[in-house]
């Protein structure tokens, strides 16, 4: 668990609401395409995962938009994906959850 302040908090609101609408600020069309067949599916948790999970926090805690694309830019582009699909899932389960929230 990690401790963010408001406007950490905020700023990934944001984010998560742009991707939801299909606005990807963080990654390009290309990851997504690429990510799509595993966004959404129940995956086995492991040091792959966990490792994906604990970078996310990092990339959080970044100030701005930019700084978070160069911390995500610096990764190889397996913990790339991985960290990029981590995003996408949490986006698709913000948005059911928000979606449910509306009924």
């Amino acid at each position: 668990m990690i401790y963010v302040n408001q406007d950490q908090l905020d700023q990934v609101k944001y984010l998560l609401q742009q991707s939801a609408q299909g606005n990807h600020l963080l990654f390009d069309e290309t990851t997504l395409r690429r990510l799509a067949p595993r966004i959404g599916q129940q995956e086995k948790r492991d040091e792959r995962v966990e490792k994906a999970e604990k970078l996310l926090e990092q990339m959080i805690l970044r100030p701005s938009i930019s700084s978070k694309r160069a911390f995500l830019e610096g990764l190889d582009s397996e913990t790339y994906d991985e960290v990029a699909r981590v995003f996408f899932n949490i986006v698709q389960n913000t948005a059911q959850e928000n979606q449910g929230f509306s009924h």
